[in-house]
């Protein structure tokens, strides 16, 4: 057991100490706490079922329960730079065929394993996070002849895990007398209602919402039928990150995870679809910086800079005899 106080020693000894005491409380929280399980945690299907019915389709629930409580799975992930649509519009493109509308939007990203020494055990638990999300899919009876989507999407032989969040939500008839739907109080509940943390200010207002101008014509339309679900994605401090911030924030960090999973059966197309549906994201260290060029920034009309860095010193390529 990590001792309470840090040894006495030099300065990168107590950061290492610090780092490697943060690792065994995350690790401790996620393999303890209650109301939902580790991602890795051996033969997890066996505590589940998926309840027919549900608003958003199938859900998956926790076996054994009078209450038919979802089940919540959690772990730590890095989130892939690649297929990052975890963007205010999810790069919508209304001219694009494929594209239905900005209503049915939903954000999306691919999670991996943590590539961050300081939460090794990430990379190591991978293995069994993907058999359990697999396993899952085999809870759902099979159809003849029906396609299957898992929430597992494998490419050239990288496989990784597809979290989404539906961007929109329609107005009920509970909601629809209540504030205007730019007001987001009226979105994210809170732990007091009344207080004023409730209004969380412009950045997070739906009729301001940082879309690319090709949408903004479909979001206005989206307004009055339509509430913002906002991300529930914190940075290291905990605060919720704006809209704005989402892929500087996000693309490539590594992020503690929350997530519910559902299943919809489509008959007239003939498939099944998995989803891993986004409860709760906690940054635990941000993406790494980009790579920097010599060759950026630079002035072409000054010359090559492979040159500039030689002046007024006798360039490699030009030392030796002359016959």
């Amino acid at each position: 057991m990590a001792p309470n106080t840090p040894p006495n020693s030099s300065s990168s000894s107590t950061i290492t100490y610090t780092l490697t005491h943060a690792t065994s409380v995350v690790l401790d929280k996620l393999q303890h706490s209650p109301g939902g399980f580790y991602a890795a945690m051996p033969k997890l299907a066996y505590r589940a079922k998926f309840f027919a019915g549900g608003r958003d389709g199938n859900i998956l629930v926790v076996k054994g329960r009078d209450d038919d409580q979802e089940f919540i799975t959690w772990g730590i992930f890095q989130i892939s730079c690649n297929d990052f649509y975890f963007m205010p519009d999810a790069n919508f493109d209304p001219a694009n065929i494929f594209h239905r509308c900005l209503a049915d939007v939903k954000l999306s990203c691919q999670l991996t394993g943590g590539r961050n020494e300081n939460f090794k055990f990430s990379s190591d638990d991978f293995p069994a996070v993907l058999n359990n999300f697999c396993t899952f899919k085999r809870l759902v009876p099979s159809k003849k002849d029906y396609e299957t989507f898992s929430v597992i999407y494998d490419s050239l032989g990288h496989r990784s895990i597809k979290l989404t969040h539906n961007l929109f939500e329609v107005k009920t008839k509970d909601n629809v007398n209540e504030p205007d739907a730019t007001n987001t109080s009226s979105i994210i509940p809170s732990d007091d209602a009344n207080s004023d943390n409730s209004f969380l200010g412009p950045k997070f207002n739906m009729a301001t919402w940082p879309v690319a101008e090709r949408c903004k014509g479909h979001l206005e339309d989206l307004i009055s039928t339509h509430d913002i679900q906002l991300l529930p994605a914190y940075d290291k401090n905990h605060n919720l990150i704006p809209p704005h911030l989402y892929e500087s924030k996000l693309k490539g960090a590594l992020v503690e995870v929350h997530m519910a999973f559902c299943h919809h059966r489509i008959a007239k197309s003939k498939r099944d679809v998995f989803n891993a549906i986004l409860q709760e994201l906690i940054v635990l260290s941000p993406p790494s910086a980009m790579p920097t060029s010599p060759f950026k920034c630079r002035h072409l009309a000054a010359g090559p800079c492979t040159e500039r860095q030689y002046k007024g010193k006798q360039p490699i390529r030009s030392s030796g005899s002359s016959s």
